[in-house]
């Protein structure tokens, strides 16, 4: 169940107000809400927006949509001038609802039903990506006149989750069959993307990835094509401590290696854990405890156990199964300044529902709380909302939205200047 427009709201912050104040003056209220709530930041998408500039000034991004699709990121980005990558009808709908043009729009999903395909044909969103015969046959029937990118399967050794498992042809040997089928079903190949996984850790898979396509678009003008479209794809780290300068060193020197010049190709990628990544903090409410004593010593606590309204079926699931896929450090509460200073012990925290799967994380040293009051989380904004269900009957959070006045005037002259469509749409959703 999506956050409706009555969970949410949304502030302009003065000069003299900031994130960290609000989420202060959060933590010390009493009592704590029934339900959690987000705290979106706008101010950190703008940054890492600017950011994004700066480290690769030669690729445009193109928001993967199903990371975040709130309805205040979308339009912030779309004011930023940004592409976005779409998987369905629904997210392309949502996206040129907000006035987005078609040709910022690529149907990245390599399969796609008749129904999609038709639809793309309709709102005129002709860049689409395939890795099969069958599917380019199923295009050549509904969808003829569309750009077609080819997707080859580049993975990183050091990503979290193998997207190729399910997704890309193998360049060398699928590829060049490929685009001969293409040209066979008198198709118009335009590029080639890849994505080497989430939360890839290995920035030079990049490198080898770019010039692996390299050898594909010149394959391709052999055949007649002229290829003007490198899509690099996602899997660049989000979190407030994790740079993506590596990253755009090795995608500079590759495209500077392979690609001169531009040689006249866009290029761009499908970032989304990025953008949003650091721009959510969760405060959940602590609503039970219990405390483990030593069956010998009753002075002695084994474990606090904490019983919290938001878990793994709701906002924290990505960043619980992310973490166990690998065996990385648990999820753990930010702990705070009001609390730093407190003797730690071996902590559980649960989230609200009934299944014993619902573990956020076990046996870490973490300062007591009590009932009703707050934990903090930070890094939640990449899928926390795309995946959280209403298992149990628990809802999800509710959204605060927060942006700088002086940050938000500049995007709506952003908008006014450079869009036709109206500048107040979605002022008027949330004032």
């Amino acid at each position: 169940m999506s956050v409706s427009e009555k969970d949410r709201s949304f502030t302009l912050l003065e000069a003299n107000q900031s994130i960290a104040g609000i989420v202060e003056d959060r933590l010390s209220q009493f009592p704590v809400r029934d339900v959690p709530f987000q705290l979106l930041d706008l101010d950190d998408i703008v940054a890492k927006h600017m950011n994004w500039g700066r480290l690769l000034p030669r690729v445009k991004p193109f928001y993967a949509v199903k990371c975040n699709d709130d309805g205040a990121i979308l339009e912030t980005l779309a004011m930023l001038g940004t592409g976005f990558d779409c998987a369905s009808k629904w997210e392309i709908e949502k996206v040129l609802d907000m006035g987005v043009e078609p040709e910022r729009i690529i149907f990245a999903h390599p399969i796609k039903s008749s129904e999609a395909l038709l639809f793309a044909k309709k709102k005129g969103v002709s860049s689409l990506t395939f890795d099969n015969e069958l599917e380019l046959e199923k295009i050549a029937l509904f969808y003829p006149e569309a750009h077609l990118v080819l997707r080859i399967r580049y993975d990183s050794d050091n990503a979290l989750i193998l997207l190729g498992k399910k997704f890309g042809c193998d360049a060398q040997r699928e590829g060049p069959q490929l685009i001969r089928k293409a040209k066979q079903l008198k198709l118009n190949i335009v590029g080639v993307s890849f994505h080497v996984g989430c939360g890839s850790l290995d920035a030079d898979c990049f490198y080898s990835a770019i010039g692996a396509a390299k050898v594909l678009f010149e394959y391709a003008k052999t055949l007649g094509y002229k290829p003007s479209l490198l899509d690099i794809g996602g899997g660049f780290p989000g979190d407030s401590d994790k740079p993506i300068d590596e990253f755009a060193l090795a995608i500079n020197r590759a495209l500077d290696h392979f690609f001169p010049n531009l040689d006249g190709v866009n290029v761009i990628a499908e970032p989304g854990r990025y953008y949003v990544g650091s721009a959510v903090r969760l405060l959940s409410a602590i609503h039970g405890k219990k405390i483990i004593r030593s069956p010998t010593d009753d002075s002695e606590v084994l474990q606090v156990m904490y019983y919290i309204n938001d878990g793994v079926f709701g906002t924290l699931f990505d960043w619980v199964s992310l973490r166990a896929i690998k065996d990385l450090a648990r999820v753990v509460p930010v702990i705070t300044d009001q609390k730093a200073q407190k003797p730690r012990l071996k902590t559980t925290f649960w989230g609200p529902t009934c299944d014993s799967t619902d573990i956020i994380c076990e046996n870490e040293e973490f300062p007591e709380h009590d009932i009703g009051e707050y934990v903090l989380f930070e890094n939640l904004g990449a899928y926390g909302m795309s995946f959280a269900t209403n298992f149990n009957g628990f809802p999800n959070p509710t959204v605060e939205i927060y942006a700088r006045k002086d940050t938000w005037d500049s995007l709506l002259l952003i908008k006014e200047v450079c869009w036709k469509k109206k500048t107040l749409d979605f002022l008027q959703k949330y004032f």
